[in-house]
């Protein structure tokens, strides 16, 4: 749970600003940006939901990047 402890000014009688200290706005802009990147992935996913998708092993094999397997003796 994010703890911050913001300072709300008023002008003309209205709440208009919030002052908070450098930390809790560098945790509040880190959230806005998880939100933003998570939005990001979830439509990503969305749209790509049909396409076919590999393992990292068939990735690096069709790539020919994969190493020999070597067997136990026994």
């Amino acid at each position: 749970m994010l703890k911050i402890k913001p300072e709300i000014w008023e002008k003309n009688g209205r709440e208009r600003f919030v002052v908070m200290s450098m930390r809790d706005f560098e945790k509040v802009q880190e959230l806005i940006e998880d939100a933003g990147l998570s939005r990001m992935l979830r439509e990503a996913k969305q749209r790509n939901a049909k396409s076919p998708t590999y393992t990292l092993a068939e990735v690096k094999r069709r790539l020919g990047l994969a190493r020999p397997r070597k067997r136990k003796a026994g």
